[in-house]
């Protein structure tokens, strides 16, 4: 039964990023904006599973060195916005503590499938989804799979 929750979300992720295009800003996003002002790399990024997902492989990740948040980082700043209304459940919860300080959190999808795409979702606004292009998405899913093996 729980599979079939990850492969609904998947689904659901894949029908989303298929049906919306990009924002209308030629794929600037505010989040990418945001981002490339904030001085220096974060100097720490947490994925926190969500219980609610049902996912047994999944399990909580830190990154505190440069290379692994640079990769992080590069996904989020190449998201594009996503067009409609969201109806999702995120796999983590990440949690970006800047070099000032200051903490981000989003949502984070990305299943495990290397041909889907991954999700991301400022947790400030969750009515606004980014899509997370494929091959980002496989670098993260890569360095998670690095650090939970």
């Amino acid at each position: 039964m729980r599979s079939f929750g990850r492969l609904l979300v998947l689904i659901i992720v894949a029908f989303m990023t298929g049906c919306g295009g990009s924002d209308s800003n030629g794929g600037d996003s505010k989040e990418a904006q945001r981002l490339e002002q904030a001085e220096g790399l974060p100097s720490l990024i947490t994925l926190t599973c969500n219980p609610a997902f049902g996912s047994r492989t999944c399990r909580d990740v830190k990154f505190d060195r440069p290379d692994e948040i640079q990769i992080v980082t590069e996904a989020i700043l190449k998201a594009e916005r996503m067009q409609g209304i969201l109806d999702y459940a995120a796999e983590y919860t990440m949690r970006i503590t800047n070099a000032d300080g200051s903490i981000t959190r989003y949502d984070l999808s990305l299943g495990s499938d290397p041909k889907t795409q991954g999700l991301l979702v400022n947790q400030k606004d969750t009515t606004i989804g980014y899509t997370i292009p494929l091959v980002e998405a496989n670098r993260l899913r890569q360095i998670i799979q690095r650090r939970t093996d």
